[in-house]
């Protein structure tokens, strides 16, 4: 079984708990709200990315953002192209009785001019 690990237990002894008063000599070494801390772990990670780490990284950023593009174009085709079918067989449907009696008249004027 593993233990429970408790939260925080990563941090510093001499920070006090919220359930205990602070000794008075912490509190010179504590910051306070005002005071701006330098976070030491990207600091030191910043400078030693290399420049083929940023290029790889940038065209691997380049070649996601294109997938997620594509992507999302392809479907915001597929609909626009599936609206403009369906409005097309609608308005087929509006004027395929006037192009049935057309065509009827058609072939009844022209048979009657045979005669």
């Amino acid at each position: 079984m593993n233990p429970i690990k408790q939260p925080g237990g990563d941090l510093p002894d001499n920070l006090p708990l919220l359930t205990q008063v602070a000794d008075e000599n912490a509190l010179d070494e504590l910051p306070t709200l005002t005071e701006i801390v330098e976070d030491t772990q990207h600091a030191a990670l910043s400078p030693s990315l290399a420049e083929a780490d940023m290029q790889q990284s940038l065209e691997q950023l380049e070649a996601y953002l294109e997938t997620v593009f594509t992507h999302k174009l392809s479907l915001l085709l597929e609909q626009l192209q599936r609206q403009a079918v369906e409005q097309v067989v609608s308005e087929l449907k509006a004027e395929l009785p006037e192009l049935l009696r057309d065509a009827l008249n058609t072939a009844e004027n022209h048979r009657q001019s045979m005669k």
